[in-house]
């Protein structure tokens, strides 16, 4: 059984960006939340906690590389994932404005949609939405709490077979040494535990901010669609429309022709917003992949487990991206196809030119426009070829 916010049953309203929202809230970066002193304090300690646990790892890696090359690999395989949550922290922080508009604009505008139908589509999209950023969120919690299981499993089977504790944290850092001794080492494992835990909330506010909007923008071309097609029927084509009839049609198609521009400045709006994120998360994620299947290569037992589940949490991240893409293109493709397959052709020359208007223009289809690719499942497809090829030079050298 689901729990009832992964359903279908559960209020639509609640749905909007309701995994984003939670996560991004648990760090005081959400664009809609009330910045209160404290909360401003908080999202502070929590990019301090970031940014040094990725100069943190990033120092040990490169400290281990000509020492041993699978416990470098071990601290540079994450720090990958934490700098570019650290990249996506910034930017949701530095288009929050940008972003609260885009949330509240893209919610007024699914809100005018209510015919039954109209509500068939957002149930479909806003559940779907919910349940894949919910799946990023549990994969990403699964992939850092298996690093401090990973850790406390390690020294407890240490501790067994009467050898010392390793004064480490879960994920591989390095501090000044009293921090690394009784009795302030607790409290430094907490905190390097809650580091990799911000580094999933912004995975997940910023990757379900991109799936949502992609959603979303899909239902409201899916509502165009429908709108533009019952308007140009026709009950007998043989019959010409009055006078009164045709014009009105202009004036309903005219706000049609609008509502898709605006999907479309939408669209461009959200694409300035997360071309950062975005790039910066398609170059990493091949690397990351193949990185992790090396370290699976070179670790065994537990360290098997780790890297498993965190390949699978970044494939998850991307797959996210390129469905999002997928998605609006193929809205796009449809509403060109069911306006040209509507009954165009049986009013007057001035609503025929405005109908193929709209069809030229929804052939142009709307993408998050990021340098040298859209995210999409070709996409997907080149990113995995290449991520083979990683893998296989990897055994090559192994």
């Amino acid at each position: 059984m689901l729990p009832r916010f992964l359903t279908a049953s559960y209020p639509m309203e609640r749905h909007y960006f309701m995994v984003p929202k939670f996560a991004l809230t648990l760090i005081g970066f959400y664009p809609e939340q009330k910045r209160t002193v404290l909360v401003k304090l908080w999202s502070f300690f929590n990019f301090f906690i970031l940014t040094y646990g990725c100069y943190a790892e990033a120092y040990y890696g490169i400290h281990y590389i000509p020492i041993n090359i699978a416990t470098a690999l071990d601290a540079l395989c994450p720090v990958a994932s934490s700098i570019l949550s650290l990249v996506k922290m910034v930017a949701i922080w530095w288009y929050q404005d940008e972003l609260r508009s885009l949330i509240q604009r893209v919610r007024f505008l699914t809100e005018q949609q209510k015919s039954k139908r109209k509500l068939g589509y957002k149930k479909r999209f806003y559940t779907l939405a919910t349940r894949l950023t919910f799946l990023l969120l549990c994969c990403g919690f699964c992939t850092s709490t298996s690093y401090s299981v990973r850790h406390l499993i390690d020294n407890i089977l240490r501790r067994a077979h009467g050898k010392d504790w390793i004064y480490e944290t879960p994920f591989k850092m390095i501090f000044p040494d009293p921090l690394l001794r009784l009795p302030l080492y607790p409290i430094t494992y907490l905190l390097v535990h809650w580091h990799g835990y911000i580094t999933v909330v912004c995975f997940v506010g910023a990757d379900g901010f991109f799936l949502g909007f992609c959603l979303y923008f899909t239902v409201l071309l899916l509502c165009l669609q429908d709108d533009v097609v019952d308007l140009l029927e026709v009950k007998n084509i043989e019959e010409s429309p009055s006078a009164a009839e045709e014009a009105r049609i202009v004036r309903e198609m005219e706000h049609l022709v609008d509502r898709h521009n605006e999907v479309a400045e939408l669209t461009e709006r959200l694409s300035g917003v997360m071309v950062e994120i975005t790039l910066a998360h398609f170059v990493t994620s091949s690397l990351i992949i193949g990185t992790s299947v090396v370290d699976i290569l070179l670790f065994s037992g537990l360290g098997i487990i780790v890297y498993v589940v965190y390949t699978c949490a970044v494939g998850v991240e991307i797959l996210l991206y390129c469905l999002g893409g997928s998605h609006i293109m193929e809205a796009c493709s449809n509403l060109a196809r069911s306006t040209f397959s509507s009954h165009w052709y049986g009013h007057s020359v001035r609503v025929q030119k405005m109908t193929l208007l709209m069809v030229a223009r929804a052939q142009r289809v709307l993408t998050i426009k990021i340098p040298f690719f859209s995210p999409s499942l070709e996409t997907l497809t080149s990113i995995l070829r290449f991520t083979g090829s990683l893998i296989a030079l990897a055994k090559s050298v192994i």
